[in-house]
């Protein structure tokens, strides 16, 4: 599509905003206004979208193309009519197949329409100079009372159209019908759009200004949107600025003047549309296939009806003849170039696939080993450390039990000294005992004064009569032997049962720690295994 056409579909698409606005921003309608090359006498365009069943990997079999019928499923369409100077003549718009709506369109003296049905709108315009003073009707449907809207097709139910007044706008063009303003007011003449147009040396749209009193009409929303183009007169790059938008688009074209890719660079996030395209004898385009970010979206089918000119010599015809030959070659030669690339890029791709799938199996495979590995070494670490924790409990329990086994021998031993000593002394006769042992005292004594012996024999009288005021020391020391093997015995029982239960707790540790180590290389063997099969995919 000529770039022209591209800039002033871009006008309509941004005149008021809303579908029925798209068609009247310019009036022109005619065979170059759609981009169509040669006499074209009519053009039935339909829109096919896929259906419940499509498969994502249709589009990229050779039979696709030329099944696209029967692959998808006709949506919306419009069958286009022109006259010999290539005006647009009538438009029947067609839903699923069905026509529908069909329009008749007029013009004025300077080429530009004067009447027109779309869908949705009526339009009538008048011109006086370069300026022109159009009217907007808004479509109202009215279906019989026999129709149950909640249910029926209203596509198909039957209806009686009235076209209310809607909006107005009045423009201001240039000699050879180029738009400068455009304004448009509400039915009480509160203006709701005002739009400004600059054109560079070629004629092309260079900016827009956009002004909208929509939202507030003392504090109107602005939009700017400025137009790039390359050597051929292509438009390559749109930029949008404004309140609510900030927007770049960026073309990519064929040699044809078609777009084959279209970026759209929002703030939150970038769109890519890519085209491919079938070309007639003429160099126009019957078949196109839409996808958007890598997917396929839609397609558009064509069947254009050319007219060969009455009155024309065998020489005219010749011509025509060599120049369909000669756009025929062009779009031949420019196809097989299409397919050299596109083969190149295939190759390339399906070798960086490759090569992207082995570098990923072979990462696969290195993760698994290293799981393997790591959860080898765990085990064997878990086991070590529990056998070590075996041998030393075991060894911690024999040194205890020597311990206890070593104090019971000698506790053993000095009973059996005791008796033996016991059975060694010889007997004495208390009386004797008795009478020797103070003796030996008297002996032993040193001589005291008389006083002082008087006094110690009277505090001995009263320990004797009072053993319990005897002194604790002298208490503690009866039967010392007996209870100190007594306190030695339970200190050992106490650390053996401590040590005991030391060994149980650590034991415990070992094991969960043990069994923490095997579920970690469990898991990481786990996770190799996930990414050795999402290398594999």
């Amino acid at each position: 599509m000529n770039k022209n056409i591209l800039i002033l579909t871009t006008i309509a698409l941004l005149g008021l905003g809303s579908l029925k606005a798209q068609d009247i921003v310019n009036l022109r309608m005619d065979a170059a206004w759609q981009g169509l090359r040669g006499p074209v006498a009519s053009m039935d365009e339909d829109i096919l979208i896929k259906k419940d069943y499509f498969r994502d990997d249709w589009p990229s079999r050779k039979w696709f193309r030329q099944d696209l019928r029967n692959c998808l499923q006709e949506d919306k369409g419009r069958i286009m009519t022109f006259n010999p100077n290539g005006r647009l003549a009538s438009i029947t718009y067609t839903n699923k197949g069905v026509a529908g709506l069909k329009t008749q369109c007029n013009y004025a003296s300077n080429g530009l329409l004067s009447s027109f049905v779309g869908e949705g709108y009526k339009v009538e315009a008048k011109y006086s100079g370069t300026d022109a003073d159009i009217n907007i009707y808004a479509e109202t449907k009215s279906y019989s009372s026999k129709v149950n809207l909640a249910t029926a097709d209203l596509n198909k139910a039957p209806y009686t159209n009235t076209y209310p007044f809607d909006m107005k706008c009045r423009q201001t063009l240039t000699p050879n019908g180029q738009i400068l303003t455009s304004k448009y007011f509400y039915v009480d003449s509160v203006m709701a759009r005002e739009i400004s147009y600059t054109y560079n040396h070629l004629g092309l749209l260079a900016k827009e200004v956009v002004v909208d009193y929509q939202r507030d009409p003392n504090d109107p929303s602005v939009s700017t949107i400025l137009y790039q183009y390359d050597n051929n007169n292509f438009l390559t790059r749109k930029t949008i600025k404004g309140t609510a938008i900030n927007d770049v688009l960026t073309y990519v074209n064929n040699e044809m003047g078609d777009c084959v890719q279209l970026t759209i660079e929002h703030p939150y996030g970038n769109e890519v549309y890519t085209y491919e395209y079938e070309y007639d004898d003429w160099g126009n385009w019957i078949m196109r296939l839409q996808f958007k970010n890598g997917a396929f979206d839609c397609a558009a089918l064509r069947t254009l009806v050319y007219r060969k000119k009455a009155g024309t010599s065998a020489a005219d015809e010749i011509a025509l003849t060599e120049e369909a030959q000669s756009a025929k070659k062009a779009k031949m030669s420019f196809e097989a170039e299409q397919r050299k690339e596109a083969e190149a890029a295939q190759k390339e791709a399906m070798k960086q696939q490759r090569d992207k799938e082995k570098a990923e199996a072979k990462a696969a495979k290195a993760a698994a080993r290293e799981a393997a590995a790591a959860e080898k070494a765990a085990k064997k670490q878990a086991a070590k450390e529990a056998a070590d924790a075996e041998k030393a409990a075991k060894m911690e329990g024999k040194q205890n039990k020597d311990q206890a086994t070593d104090k019971v021998s000698k506790k053993k031993e000095r009973k059996q000294g005791d008796k033996a000593d016991k059975q060694k002394a010889p007997k004495e006769p208390k009386a004797k005992k008795a009478k020797k042992e103070p003796k030996a005292d008297k002996q032993k004594a040193p001589k005291e004064p008389k006083a002082t012996k008087a006094k110690k024999a009277k505090k001995a009288k009263k320990q004797q009569e009072s053993p319990a005021m005897q002194p604790q020391h002298e208490i503690q020391t009866l039967g010392g032997d007996e209870r100190d093997q007594k306190a030695v015995t339970r200190e050992m029982k106490r650390r053996a049962l401590a040590a005991e239960k030391a060994r149980a707790k650590e034991y415990k540790q070992q094991q969960k720690a043990r069994k923490a180590a095997e579920k970690e290389a469990e898991k990481a063997m786990k996770a190799a295994e996930k990414e050795a099969k999402k290398g594999k995919k």
